[in-house]
């Protein structure tokens, strides 16, 4: 087990990680903030608890870089930004399916889902025309555009976050295999892991450089 050599028991608020963790938690309790009011429908109830389970999923981002940071070994730090990484997923499914209009019935697609928008996640433009969730993913998230509807902005943060989490992982795996205290079996799951993520983002690019072409062959 190797253990963290580290003397400031607050040093996860001076992480990148942390301080994008904190900016996404701010930026779903305001996007939530703007769902339409509870009421006893069963679609309000349903919306209610969406907005419920975004705000326990973006606080538990958080909390975990946290308690991973304050864990004894490199081990467990590890482990706990897999927590952060798997709650981060589950958010920015959720973001997927309001952009895909899974909540068509609330109204969320226009509220939410829109080009052109101010940055309140409500008041859609007139003119405004729907964004779908494949030109959502072709979108950088860095710079972030503050003039994109709230759950865009917010499914961006998502995308950054995994990649420094990512990041992260990926230097504690390198500082355990460095003092060779990460098993041989770990080390070969871990091999696959990060291969098969490779396998998949490299397929993703090809699908946007073909529908790019498409895109481009079409205008002519």
């Amino acid at each position: 087990m190797t253990l963290k050599q580290s003397t400031n028991p607050y040093g996860y608020k001076n992480l990148l990680v942390y301080k994008k963790a904190e900016a996404l938690q701010s930026e779903c309790a305001r996007c939530t903030s703007h769902f339409p009011p509870f009421s006893h429908s069963a679609h309000s109830k349903t919306l209610s608890a969406l907005a419920d389970q975004m705000d326990r999923s973006a606080r538990s981002v958080k909390q975990n870089i946290v308690e991973g940071w304050k864990r004894n070994s490199t081990k467990e730090y590890h482990q706990f930004l897999g927590f952060s990484l798997g709650a981060n997923a589950e958010l920015e499914e959720d973001c997927n399916d309001i952009i895909k209009g899974v909540y068509k019935e609330m109204g969320l697609k226009g509220e939410m889902g829109g080009k052109g928008e101010t940055p309140s996640a409500t008041s859609p433009s007139p003119r405004s025309t729907p964004l779908s969730l494949d030109e959502v993913e072709r979108l950088p998230f860095y710079p972030l555009d503050t003039h994109l509807p709230g759950v865009v902005q917010l499914k961006l943060q998502c995308k950054e976050l995994n990649m420094l989490l990512d990041k992260l992982q990926k230097s504690l795996v390198d500082k355990m295999s460095a003092d060779h205290t990460l098993g041989q079996r770990e080390m070969q799951s871990l091999a696959r892991g990060r291969e098969t993520s490779n396998d998949v983002w490299l397929q993703k690019e090809r699908e946007k450089r073909e529908e790019g072409e498409k895109g481009g062959l079409s205008n002519f």
